[in-house]
């Protein structure tokens, strides 16, 4: 079992869970320390349960209740509603600044879904460089090609916000 831990000091690690993390994930950390017990064999008491439950960061005030944020079912609905508010606003692309001026436009959804990709966008930012090989590999052959196709001395990867 695999599973990368940040070491702080001799006796404190760090781990990063979000909500994609299963049963399964927490039963091979525990494992990573010694331990075979499943998590329904475990006690609660021995779990700093109140640390996540007993927290005054907790949220108790009501989150998405305007209706937008239930309104849209799908990518495409999601999407021509932002078209509609842009729609309503004066950006420069409508006044002093020509549409095409700009060097990069968004991508479409299509082209971006990749990037969604479990095997292509879950790599942790403190991953060790042994695992993120293919994406230094990936970024290096796009440079490469960029530069060339472009004809610059280099490309930045960047992000514009």
């Amino acid at each position: 079992k695999k599973v990368n831990i940040r070491m702080y000091s001799s006796d404190h690690v760090g781990v990063s869970l979000d909500e994609t993390v299963t049963d399964s994930d927490l039963e091979d950390l525990l494992y990573c320390f010694g331990s075979n017990t499943a998590l329904d064999d475990l006690a609660v008491d021995n779990i700093a349960v109140d640390v996540l439950t007993e927290n005054e960061l907790i949220r108790t005030s009501p989150y998405l209740t305007h209706p937008v944020f239930n309104s849209y079912q799908s990518e495409t609905e999601l999407v021509r509603y932002m078209k509609r508010l842009e729609n309503k606003d004066v950006s420069l692309v409508h006044s002093m600044i020509p549409l095409g001026s700009c060097t990069m436009k968004l991508n479409s959804s299509v082209e971006m879904e990749p990037v969604t990709w479990p095997a292509f966008g879950n790599l942790h930012p403190f991953a060790p460089a042994n695992q993120a090989q293919g994406y230094v590999e990936l970024i290096r052959e796009l440079t490469d090609d960029l530069c060339e196709i472009t004809g610059y001395d280099a490309i930045s990867f960047q992000p514009n916000r």
